[in-house]
């Protein structure tokens, strides 16, 4: 009787010792949660695109920013929280603790950046200016317009296929998924305008019209002037006129240094529209929402032919007469 009371006694103490290290344990936890992580300000940390709960927990403890990897994933186990890191630029706060850090990385409360990406810039001048930027991830061994031609417009070439704008993202978006953003963004502005286009026009395709877009886009940067400006390229396709649109002609160039020359203009390559009938085999620029539209509407005219005038703009002609006359004065 005497051994059986030892045991109950030894078993309660037992029970006693383990429920005061777990309220103490708790109690730790308790305090480390609401503990300040450092006192110099507010910092940035990113969590790139990919990276593991426990690449996270050790880059914030290589930086001093958490005490032990391990007390991390026991918080992030004891509170049940589905242990997902959203990838992002996060800035950590004076007064953070380790609990509202990681609630933080879950909910994805990261800092946004921009990227804007302008009207007429080329597919290269947008990759340079994305990985310039420091903001995208990428590798140059992977194949970031893969997703592109899986578009409804049945792209060609890479360019043409981003839409101008700003773009709103958290920094170590990969460089593959901003180009499927901004690529998906100019697939439903072009799609949009096709559905409502004046269907008289000769083209062909969504694509055909894109490429006149970025055309328009490349001859003028005022906006009232593409509707006229477009109105003169359908004018002539429907007369069988080369476009002798000189912004091809300078795309198609290997080294444009500001002139074109008269033995520019008799180059054969597929995008000298001095040369060539018709569009050029792809856009050759990223065209803005009010070129796309006057690709899809253009202005009802009889012009065929335009000068750019000593103001910005451009003097429109019915007949190579008028248009003699109007290069004479404004370009001679």
């Amino acid at each position: 009787m005497m051994k059986f009371s030892n045991k109950i006694f030894l078993l309660k103490t037992f029970f006693l010792i383990f429920f005061i290290i777990i309220l103490f344990f708790l109690a730790y936890l308790n305090f480390s949660l609401n503990k300040k992580i450092h006192n110099e300000g507010n910092i940035f940390f990113t969590i790139n695109t990919g990276e593991s709960i426990s690449k996270t927990l050790s880059k914030l403890n290589s930086k001093n920013i958490i005490s032990s990897e391990i007390r991390a994933k026991i918080i992030l186990y004891l509170y049940k929280i589905k242990p997902t890191f959203i990838n992002g630029k996060y800035v950590i706060g004076e007064y953070e603790t380790e609990y509202s850090l990681l609630k933080k990385f879950l909910n994805g409360d990261s800092v946004q950046d921009s990227i804007i990406i302008y009207e007429g810039m080329t597919h290269n001048q947008i990759i340079k200016s994305l990985k310039d930027s420091n903001l995208v991830t990428y590798d140059d061994t992977s194949d970031y317009t893969a997703k592109i031609f899986k578009s409804k417009i049945k792209y060609l070439s890479p360019e043409g296929t981003c839409f101008p704008d700003t773009y709103r993202f958290s920094a170590g978006i990969s460089l593959d998924k901003f180009i499927e953003n901004c690529s998906k963004k100019m697939e439903r502005t072009v799609m949009k305008y096709w559905r409502n286009r004046d269907y008289s026009l000769p083209y062909k395709s969504p694509y055909e019209m894109l490429i006149m877009a970025s055309i328009i886009e490349k001859e003028t940067s005022v906006d009232s002037e593409k509707p006229t400006i477009s109105s003169v390229f359908i004018n002539r396709l429907n007369k069988n006129m080369r476009l002798q649109a000189d912004p091809t002609v300078i795309y198609g160039m290997k080294n444009y240094k500001g002139n074109i020359t008269k033995k520019d203009l008799r180059e054969n390559n597929e995008y000298n529209t001095y040369r060539i009938k018709g569009l050029p085999k792809t856009p050759i620029c990223s065209p803005g929402e009010v070129s796309i539209i006057a690709a899809s509407k253009p202005e009802v005219s009889d012009y065929l032919y335009f000068v750019a005038n000593k103001k910005g703009k451009h003097v429109f002609s019915n007949n190579y007469k008028d248009h003699v006359n109007a290069v004479n004065k404004y370009q001679k």
